[in-house]
């Protein structure tokens, strides 16, 4: 038999998703087969200071893994003169937000010479930011809602002049979110003006721009793509699942997702005409490859009912593997169990490591 292989699962984080990202991991970490992969887990605190535990000490952790146990220890930090600190093939991260999702660790792991699960630095910077995202992938007639985007550093006077804007130009509900981030953190619904401006004021706490989107009148469809093992071939997408939420806030949002998810359906295949699903899977193929995306993405779409026209909503190039997560469901409806899919994605971020490995990376 094979020796093990030494893989980092790496999770926590200075993140508003940090909460998540300990659900996913415990997940992870309990479908990961332990004969193939020595796990070496470390927890990252919301300070971002680095855990390393004993894989023994967190393996019967279901529900969320800690940041730190009597055992962990400190961590100085995840690179050490120009190399990976601990001992390790691989690297895989199951951390969400801003400098783990956007390019930034992606670029620090590539710096640091390992291999790593998920899409590198410049598929992250893009699908992270969804202005940047929906440019990108709204040509050849797909579009999104219609938007506008905000900064920070726009004057009182400038965020009223905006706020009018977007009424006038959008109509009501708005929907307000966080140009970079994920989770449904910081996005409200707003239905007046009082609203509109205090969701502006809340979503500018988590994000340095923000969309104020119009609402559309549909159905919220996922889709999960897999980058082909044959690196020339085509992506994988699984079938079409659609989320009904049943919530009091009215649409998928942090509460709804995680807090009190028995009020959302998660329904799988959705039941669309053969037509729209093939329309669908392939518009997701089309955004995954236009972005250049490695290993994994979920695309999200709405699909307005009276007229089968699609939305992009946004791509998530680290989506989430709690046990209620789309991603990880979605294959597992297509055939590709949990533990199967984690394989297949270390093995790709293998294949593209060996490729980064041989570039040439000096001329004479």
């Amino acid at each position: 038999m094979s020796k093990p292989v030494n893989l980092v699962l790496l999770y926590g984080g200075k993140s508003g998703e940090h909460e998540i990202s300990l659900i996913s991991a415990a997940s992870v970490l309990n479908h990961l087969d332990a004969e193939k992969y020595h796990i070496i887990p470390i927890a990252m605190d919301k300070d971002g200071e680095l855990h390393l535990h004993h894989y023994a000490d967190l393996k019967g952790c279901t529900e969320k893994l800690p940041v730190e146990t009597e055992r962990s220890t400190p961590l100085e930090s995840l690179i050490l003169n120009g190399r990976l600190a601990v001992d390790a093939e691989i690297v895989f991260p199951v951390v969400h937000g801003p400098l783990y999702e956007d390019g930034c660790l992606q670029g620090m792991l590539e710096l640091a010479g390992v291999a790593y699960v998920g899409c590198d630095v410049l598929a992250s910077a893009i699908g992270m930011d969804k202005d940047m995202a929906r440019r990108i992938a709204c040509i050849n007639g797909l579009q999104s809602a219609r938007y506008k985007v905000l900064s920070w550093h726009a004057t009182a006077n400038e965020r009223q002049q905006f706020c009018d804007d977007a009424e006038s130009e959008l109509g009501w509900p708005l929907f307000v979110k966080p140009c970079s981030l994920g989770s449904s953190v910081g996005i409200h619904k707003a239905n007046n003006s009082t609203e509109l401006a205090a969701a502006v004021d809340d979503a500018l706490r988590y994000d340095k721009e923000i969309l104020v989107e119009e609402f559309i009148q549909g159905r919220e469809i996922e889709l999960a793509v897999l980058e082909n093992s044959q690196p020339t071939a085509s992506p994988r997408v699984s079938q079409v699942g659609e989320i009904r939420v049943n919530h009091p806030d009215g649409f998928y949002s942090y509460a709804a997702k995680y807090l009190e998810s028995g009020q959302t359906d998660l329904i799988i295949p959705a039941a669309l005409s053969p037509k729209l699903t093939t329309r669908l899977q392939q518009a997701a193929a089309d955004i995954f490859t236009r972005l250049k995306c490695k290993g994994m993405a979920r695309i999200d779409f709405f699909v307005n009912d009276k007229t089968d026209t699609i939305y992009f909503n946004e791509v998530n190039t680290l989506p989430g593997f709690t046990s209620i997560s789309m991603y990880p469901k979605l294959w597992q409806e297509t055939g590709i169990s949990y533990p199967d899919l984690l394989d297949e994605l270390i093995q790709i971020a293998v294949t593209h490591h060996q490729c980064r490995q041989h570039l040439v990376t000096n001329y004479l």
